[in-house]
């Protein structure tokens, strides 16, 4: 067992594979191209079902065009093994270096040195979090909000209230026929959570969070000033998405190791021109 898994991790761990794995991807993405060409709509079910029920689907009947996915998913899984093995494996020889020294200035360059490899670990993190959401996330299609009636999302014990629809309307001259047609869409809501309520403001570029949902604005009525004897609605697009949290860890870790190597780069830059 320990030399299956000493083999596993030295197989995980050569530069060889990592080689193979960015050629094997270069190749791979080259036939996705390909492949998507006209074929569009196959994937984009991804965003409101999750992976394991479009692979299930629409994924395993259509291996013509969607096999260079399945393929992608596993160079990718692949790719980010042999990262972390590899950074791993040079993270142990630096810390083991590093443990002979002392003093700050010691712990500075060994943080230094550290940089690339924590990049790597937040790039890993990122790549993870894209597998949470794809995996886990729950999609609440076909919510609508109406003034007087609230909503109420799953698992949580607050409600969402739509308390105005509050667009913006083109009034310009250039364009005639775009005239009093909505341009900005802005929706004012009500968060109830029971205990205390707080008013939000919602948009196309801007989503509303409440108790771990992501509301965003997928459609609205009226479209234009002279339809406002439509009954006013607002469309949503709800997304409960775990990998959000990793996404962020991962960036956090990223900046961090892109901090640290920029200051060595300037701090080496200004040691070699005195």
């Amino acid at each position: 067992m320990n030399r299956a898994l000493f083999l596993s991790w030295r197989f995980l761990g050569s530069i060889n594979l990592t080689v193979g794995l960015c050629l094997a991807l270069t190749v791979n993405l080259i036939w996705g191209y390909f492949s998507l060409n006209r074929r569009t709509p196959l994937f984009t079910p991804l965003n409101d079902m999750g992976l394991i029920p479009w692979m299930q689907t629409y994924g395993v009947h259509n291996l013509a065009a969607t096999g260079w996915f399945f393929l992608l998913m596993i160079l990718l899984a692949l790719l980010a093994g042999n990262t972390f093995v590899c950074t791993t494996n040079r993270v142990v020889q630096l810390l083991t270096a590093g443990s002979d020294g002392k003093g700050a200035g010691h712990r500075k360059w060994l943080a230094l040195k550290l940089a690339p490899h924590i990049m790597h670990y937040g790039l890993i993190v990122i790549l993870v979090g894209y597998l949470v959401s794809y995996l886990c996330t729950n999609v609440l299609t076909g919510r609508t909000l109406v003034p007087g009636f609230p909503l109420s999302l799953p698992g949580a014990s607050g409600q969402v209230t739509l308390l105005a629809f509050e667009p913006e309307y083109y009034q310009g001259q250039r364009l005639a026929f775009w005239r009093n047609e909505v341009i900005a869409a802005r929706a004012r809501l009500l968060l109830d959570d029971g205990t205390a309520k707080q008013e939000a403001i919602l948009s196309c570029t801007r989503p509303v969070r409440f108790q771990g949902y992501s509301l965003h604005l997928r459609n609205f009525a009226p479209k234009s000033q002279g339809g406002m004897k439509m009954k006013t609605r607002v469309d949503l697009y709800v997304r409960k998405d775990p990998g959000v949290a990793l996404y962020l860890a991962g960036i956090a870790l990223f900046t961090l190791g892109l901090a640290l190597y920029v200051y060595e780069w300037v701090t080496h830059r200004e040691a070699t021109t005195e």
